[in-house]
């Protein structure tokens, strides 16, 4: 859909021709900002666009090959129409620019968020980030976005600044010595183009201005809250100086402070008698001074900044030349005040987290590198905490994004209550925190730090009227004892936080050097299971899974095994999880379904036509992108294989994470008649409700119920309840770990259909299954 035109667009293009911008060559001041918008929001594409009468021109760009587009399909023409911005999180979504070419063509643009840029009061332009993903676009973001906008507009102000000059130069040519304006202002704006420090600058104002125009001294106060503060008067005398550092602003305080506070021009033509005066006019007396005009310093958004002011000896008003003087010079002030304001922000979110406040990991890392620096000088020690905290992930999607942001917020207060002033503390992302405590001489001083962490931490938060616990786990490593390089402390204690994690959470752990040989051992396994499958390490044992009323088997569980040349038989517990975070497992659970697909039509054939294995899914199925679900209902279908012969099995916690994404693929299951058991029952937190929400045909209650099972045990109770809810859902159930007949009997008095344990075999390999499958089938046909 092509985008208005505002109802001023003739005084919004007389804005944008002013600029006189367009076409003109890539400037650094306008691609770093892009450059930084990119890498903020994470978006591939970023631009500083300007809306022409018939094009969008892209003044700056980040990924982008094109110069400029028809306005009819930019977004940024959307853009200047809005009140505030305009988000777009998916344009598949949006009747406005599905069809757009920019969306359904290169660059594919599937998230846009964009506000307009502001000159002279119209909306010439705007600065906005998109990318080829759907995404949300928070508040905190918006307001950064918005930040950098005021970046470009302030570049955009300088731009203009030639014309402004030229303007002011005509409109007073007559009463105001052209040359001397241009003189000062050029050495000015070629120091802050410079980007030499704000004092400097300021200095340098005042020392032209004074040198420029005889028996004038000048001051720049610059505004700090409600207060103005000493920004350059190296003409007026100390004592004055002090008295007026950090005067609150206010009808009657001075010229100056009256007009920071109006936001207007004030002149006092006498200090002797003006009312304005009546605190300072003893002072002023002693200073020699006679008559003051102050003029506000504004930004690009018209917020007061500061003052810029004229002192004459004599008592006297401003003629035409001394307030165009005034004028003028405040507004070279703001272009340096602006610009040094420009680069803190600049500086800052390239350096700070902007949901905490926080160092992020590039100031943590530049903190951390200085204090192992000060160790050395100070013969001391550095402390490095690696703190994660608990069970986030399940608070933030169970309570929102929102609730988790604020939590991030007070636990980072919370961690800074707990550390020394020159201690730095940084978020690296997520949920991940270091902690650096510097010149350290007692390590006993760290173990205070970490319980009064651990303490703190898990105490109950209250956010959106919902109390919330949460604990956190710490790694702790030390320098110079445990490496002696940044990196290697990082590792050392992100590898000693993973301990805590694995032993139970909600405590610390020092490193040690197991814990390095662990990590070393661990990208081996990673490195060699890169290649098991090409490799046929990998092979399948099945268990059987006995149907307890009359003992036959026509379901079996397919269990992958790595036998690895050189380690020897290793352990799933030990690589499955590294095949998950690694991705691998994809692929792996690929080759398990395609073995398991030959070996059930082989032996439905052969041996039992009813025969149903099963096959665990890893989350990874469900969370991922890739369509590797629909690739096996398509397998199924070229092998001849009937769905109803494949049971898959998933586990509780992947239903706690369940979001829409892995419901449809549940249900693509269950739609081409493959079968789904939710596997280890009991032992996360389970819900009636996910058996009512997911498609579930089996149950399968953990051995850790079974095991203990007696005639008068609590496992028996808690066994019986399961069977007895899920017969009345109309789920079957099968037991694991079944290894007595006392467990199988009363299993069996219970109602439980099905069981397997190593009291009926454990884990064989295929040609054994295959044997137990042939003497049955023998048994059978002999007893027919």
């Amino acid at each position: 859909m092509s985008p208005a035109l505002p109802p001023n667009e003739q005084k919004r293009m007389e804005a944008l021709r002013k600029l006189n911008i367009l076409d003109t060559s890539p400037e650094e001041r306008f691609d770093r900002i892009s450059r930084l918008a990119a890498q903020l929001f994470s978006c591939e594409f970023a631009t500083v666009s300007l809306i022409d009468s018939t094009r969008q021109w892209f003044k700056s760009k980040v990924n982008l090959d094109v110069d400029e587009t028809s306005r009819d399909i930019a977004f940024c023409a959307h853009a200047i129409l809005e009140a505030d911005a305009l988000i777009v999180q998916d344009t598949h979504k949006d009747k406005r620019f599905s069809s757009n070419p920019l969306v359904v063509e290169d660059p594919y643009i599937r998230f846009y968020a964009g506000i307009k840029l502001m000159v002279d009061g119209q909306a010439v332009g705007t600065i906005c980030v998109f990318d080829t993903t759907p995404r949300t676009f928070s508040a905190q973001q918006l307001t950064s976005l918005k930040d950098l906008g005021s970046l470009v507009e302030l570049e955009l102000e300088r731009t203009d600044l030639s014309v402004m000059s030229q303007e002011v130069d005509t409109k007073h040519q007559e009463l105001v010595e052209s040359q001397k304006l241009l003189r000062v202002r050029s050495a000015i704006l070629e120091k802050v183009v410079n980007t030499e420090p704000l004092s400097f600058v300021l200095d340098d104002i005042v020392a032209a201005v004074e040198k420029e125009y005889k028996n004038q001294l000048c001051s720049i106060l610059l505004l700090d809250g409600t207060q103005l503060r000493l920004g350059a008067a190296p003409s007026l005398p100390g004592f004055y100086n002090d008295l007026i550092d950090g005067v609150e602003i206010g009808l009657g305080q001075g010229a100056c402070g009256t007009a920071a506070f109006l936001n207007e021009r004030v002149i006092t033509d006498d200090l002797t008698t003006h009312s304005y005066w009546a605190s300072w006019r003893y002072a002023a007396k002693q200073a020699n001074l006679g008559a003051c005009w102050s003029q506000p310093i504004c930004g690009a958004d018209g917020k007061v900044l500061g003052t810029f002011a004229i002192y004459h000896k004599e008592a006297g008003v401003p003629s035409d030349e001394d307030i165009t003087r005034i004028e003028y010079f405040a507004h070279v002030a703001s272009i340096a005040i602006e610009r040094e304001r420009a680069d803190e922000i600049i500086w800052r979110q390239a350096n700070y987290d902007s949901l905490t406040g926080l160092a992020n990991r590039h100031l943590m890392e530049d903190n951390l590198s200085h204090a192992l620096s000060s160790a050395d000088r100070l013969s001391t020690k550095v402390a490095v905490m690696f703190l994660d905290l608990d069970h986030f992930k399940d608070i933030n999607d169970t309570m929102g994004h929102g609730v988790g942001d604020e939590l991030l917020v007070q636990c980072a207060r919370r961690i800074e209550r707990c550390v020394r002033q020159n201690d730095n503390v940084a978020r690296l992302g997520g949920d991940e925190f270091v902690i650096i405590i510097n010149n350290l001489h007692d390590v006993k001083n760290v173990e205070r730090v970490t319980h009064d962490l651990l303490s703190s931490l898990s105490k109950p938060l209250t956010i959106e009227n919902e109390v919330i616990h949460t604990s956190a786990s710490i790694g702790i490593t030390l320098y110079p004892d445990d490496a002696q390089d940044v990196s290697s402390l990082l590792k050392n204690a992100d590898q000693a936080m993973f301990r805590v994690k694995a032993s139970g959470r909600n405590s610390y752990e020092f490193y040690t050097e197991s814990m390095r040989e662990a990590a070393v051992k661990r990208l081996g396994l990673l490195n060699d299971l890169r290649y098991a499958t090409q490799n046929d390490e990998f092979f399948i044992e099945y268990q059987p899974i006995v149907a307890l009323d009359s003992g036959d088997i026509h379901k079996g569980e397919a269990l992958i095994r790595w036998n690895h040349p050189k380690r020897g038989l290793i352990r799933p517990d030990d690589f499955i999880p590294l095949a998950e975070e690694s991705g691998l497992i994809i692929e792996i659970s690929n080759w398990v379904f395609s073995q398991v697909c030959d070996d059930i039509n082989r032996w439905r054939e052969a041996y039992c036509k009813d025969l149903q294995l099963s096959i665990n899914t890893s989350a990874s199925h469900y969370f991922s992108s890739e369509p590797n679900i629909m690739e096996w209902m398509t397998a199924l279908l070229e092998t001849n294989t009937p769905s109803s012969a494949l049971l898959i099995e998933i586990t509780e916690s992947l239903l706690m994470d369940a979001d829409e994404k892995v419901s449809q693929k549940l249900f693509q299951f269950r739609q081409a008649g493959v079968s789904i058991a939710l596997d280890d029952f009991g032992t996360g937190f389970s819900s009636i409700s996910y058996l009512k929400k997911f498609p579930t045909d089996y149950i399968k209650i953990d051995r850790s119920f079974v095991n203990s099972m007696t005639e008068v045990s609590n496992d028996k109770i808690l066994c019986e309840a399961i069977i007895v809810m899920a017969k009345k859902l109309g789920i079957q159930v099968v037991a694991e770990g079944i290894e007595t007949s006392e467990q199988l009997n009363i299993l069996k008095n219970m109602g439980c259909e099905y069981g397997q344990g190593y009291y009926f075999s454990k884990p064989v390999s295929k040609s054994q299954f295959e044997s137990i499958l042939m003497n049955q089938s023998e048994e059978k046909s002999l007893s027919a």
